[in-house]
């Protein structure tokens, strides 16, 4: 029991870091960030420096890891409803796996040949447990790697997601189905998560005053008005967070991105296993080595797949495309606007 809670917490460090300094920054492809989520996990003085003298000094210079005790800046430590808010995603995910063939030779750096489409409905469940076994890890990992995600834009939700199959905990299906788009929304509203534009306001964003000043798609404004008519104030968060216009470099909205912005740091100083009791008594020497040597999920994948990795993955991070040619980061610093 000892080892697999030890398992665990390795894993979730490793999860922590490749999320702080690897999947954030394909999100936000903007070199303001590379150097600034390193700096949450590294601290200015960088990653040379701490691999050879430690921790040392504050956040700042030493990074929020490592710390000698958290900092919840006086308040306890919890994800809020916002947080929960601004990480609904689904639309992200497609509705079908292109499944590719792994067998072949790959040709000038081009994705593998299609085999087939899989529905996602195919891929849920107890069923669709046992048909990615099927499939096979490596060739699950190829054909997601060369298949982009989709964008986080409205009239872009899955359709297996409206209609899906529930599970209970074992797994079984539950006879209800779930439109979980609509359901986002209700709880958004259960939860009492604040309208869209009130929700910039606690954020000091300035909110929208007309539709036009969300987006500039006319089929997108009509379809807002059909269900909000003029009153902008009512606007459902997470229907404002897909509407909105992204920053140059970002695949997600300028809202959400504060919210990422106040979260990143905080998960990692609030939390005692990445400060206080990020050492080798925690983690045992080998288990604080692994979380250290690992920098992304390509790490990952080609500690178990070296030959795949080799032979597939050919962009520098697995949260890209892995056939795509590199993704140049804007350079432009990011400003928050904030009202007079």
């Amino acid at each position: 029991m000892l080892f697999v809670m030890l398992s665990r917490l390795v894993t979730s460090a490793v999860i922590a870091k490749i999320h702080t300094i690897d999947w954030t920054v394909e999100l936000l492809k903007v070199d303001t960030f590379l150097a600034g989520m390193r700096g949450n996990w590294y601290g200015l003085l960088g990653k040379p420096f701490k691999d050879t003298f430690g921790h040392v000094g504050d956040g700042i210079l030493g990074g929020l890891v490592g710390m000698k005790k958290p900092d919840n800046h006086g308040v306890p430590y919890s994800l809020t409803e916002e947080f929960v808010s601004v990480y609904r995603m689904h639309a992200l995910l497609p509705d079908s796996l292109h499944l590719r063939n792994i067998d072949v030779l790959p040709e000038d750096n081009k994705s593998p040949p299609l085999i087939k489409e899989i529905p996602m409905n195919d891929l849920v469940g107890l069923p669709g447990e046992k048909k990615l076994s099927e499939i096979g890890v490596q060739e699950t990992l190829v054909s997601m790697g060369h298949q982009a995600s989709r964008a986080l834009e409205l009239q872009n939700y899955p359709s297996f997601l409206r209609n899906l199959v529930s599970q209970n905990i074992d797994g079984t299906e539950r006879p209800d189905h779930v439109d979980l788009a609509a359901l986002e929304i209700y709880r958004d509203r259960e939860r009492q998560v604040a309208r869209y534009n009130q929700f910039r306001r606690s954020l000091l964003l300035i909110p929208i005053s007309k539709w036009e000043d969300l987006t500039d798609d006319k089929e997108i404004i009509k379809a807002l008005k059909e269900v909000y008519g003029n009153d902008v104030e009512l606007l459902d968060v997470l229907v404002g967070l897909m509407a909105e216009k992204k920053i140059k470099g970002f695949a997600i909205s300028e809202t959400t991105f504060v919210i990422f912005l106040i979260m990143a740091s905080r998960r990692l100083e609030a939390d005692r296993f990445y400060t206080s009791n990020f050492n080798e008594e925690t983690y045992t020497k080998k288990g604080l080595e692994w979380v250290n040597t690992t920098e992304s999920l390509k790490d990952v994948i080609d500690r178990h797949y070296p030959k795949m990795t080799k032979k597939w993955l050919n962009a520098s991070s697995a949260f890209s495309v892995w056939d795509a040619p590199p993704n140049k980061p804007n350079p432009i610093p990011i400003y928050l606007r904030i009202p007079n």
